[in-house]
């Protein structure tokens, strides 16, 4: 498990607003210092993963290219959870524009009842499609009905930061449940997807950092590690005999350990064959646009003058240089080094073969 690495207060986070055709109650209410520590506190205890991340790919494609609606996600720091260093979310391939950031960004907002529990107000939420090219007899499922007060679909921008929750599934956390008085009652989508825009005024990461410090350490969940030279059809084969599903798999190329996690759909057929390229043909771009564009953003937000008091945390500016060199250095062929499996009720559990070995963290 990597250590925390600690962060000072960052920005503000720019909300997506709800269609117009959809009314509430009563006006939604600022996140303060109070609710902030409580979304905070009772959002990480629901994740399993909570990381600062940078988009590397935000699934925009040149010319008359379709979306990928996929983004890629590189971790540079991790708050709860062992997330491998590069995984990705699904997304409605619409981005965010440069100019945005230099807007007004709108407050993360909150209801609060007349017993004074807060809610979250409706935020962004991600949408599981398809990560792998469908085929023609292969159709993806259909879209979940949506009404004009449902939820904005989270979109990222290459080169930009975000705080991430997900769930024990390795999705975005969408729900979290909260305590209202003496029940616990589900909650609408929250904060599991926050664009950081680096500015001093607002302070969900700041939030974030500390009540994670605060937590009590847990272990990572159980994977299936492979053992050198293992044949991956031969371990899928296995694994499914024995009813598991893979959830995810976990390949290796250097240091740099990258997550590829397709939809809960596409997990009940074989799918391991197309994991690796998969990765080898996305790598287009990550080298340089994304890098790029965050050095401009840290760039505006560091004071050569000072050891970095507003803004961008220091620690933040040498966790994303650390984790460039670890990308520059991560060549060669990605090799297939752990799995994920769930039993029918979705538990991760071991399963017993020869060509597998249970091992509770990915290094």
């Amino acid at each position: 498990m990597r250590r925390f690495l600690t962060l000072i207060a960052l920005g503000g986070v720019a909300l997506s607003q709800p269609a117009q055709a959809c009314s509430y109650s009563q006006a939604p209410e600022e996140v303060g210092q109070t609710s902030g520590h409580y979304f905070a506190r009772e959002m990480l205890a629901a994740a399993n993963y909570a990381d600062l991340v940078l988009v590397e790919d935000d699934g925009t494609r040149a010319m008359n290219e379709p979306s990928t609606g996929v983004l890629t996600l590189r971790t540079i720091a991790r708050f709860k959870g062992n997330s491998a260093d590069r995984f990705t979310l699904f997304e409605s391939g619409l981005t965010l524009q440069p100019s945005r950031e230099q807007a007004a960004p709108a407050t993360m907002q909150h209801f609060t009842s007349e017993t004074g529990h807060v809610t979250p107000f409706p935020y962004s939420e991600e949408r599981v499609r398809n990560l792998f090219p469908v085929a023609p007899d292969d159709p993806p499922p259909p879209p979940p009905p949506m009404t004009s007060c449902s939820p904005g679909e989270i979109t990222g921008e290459t080169g930009r930061f975000y705080v991430v929750m997900r769930g024990a599934d390795g999705r975005l956390l969408n729900n979290s449940t909260l305590n209202d008085g003496a029940t616990r009652i589900p909650s609408t989508p929250a904060f599991g997807f926050v664009p950081v825009n680096l500015k001093p005024d607002n302070f969900w990461l700041y939030v974030v950092r500390i009540e994670a410090a605060s937590l009590a350490a847990t272990g990572a969940p159980s994977i299936l590690r492979l053992k050198p030279g293992c044949d991956a059809a031969k371990a899928e084969q296995s694994i499914r005999a024995a009813r598991g599903t893979i959830r995810a798999a976990f390949f290796a190329r250097g240091d740099l350990i990258e997550e590829v996690r397709p939809s809960p759909d596409e997990q009940t057929r074989r799918w391991l064959a197309k994991a690796a390229r998969f990765l080898s043909e996305g790598q287009r771009g990550r080298i340089s646009d994304p890098h790029h564009s965050a050095a401009e953003l840290l760039r505006e937000r560091l004071n050569p003058m000072q050891r970095y008091g507003s803004g961008l945390g220091y620690e933040v500016a040498q966790a994303f240089t650390r984790s460039v060199r670890e990308v520059q250095a991560a060549t060669g062929t990605p090799r297939l080094i752990a799995l994920e499996v769930v039993d029918d009720q979705g538990n991760i559990v071991p399963l017993p073969s020869g060509e597998i070995e249970l091992r509770e963290t990915l290094r």
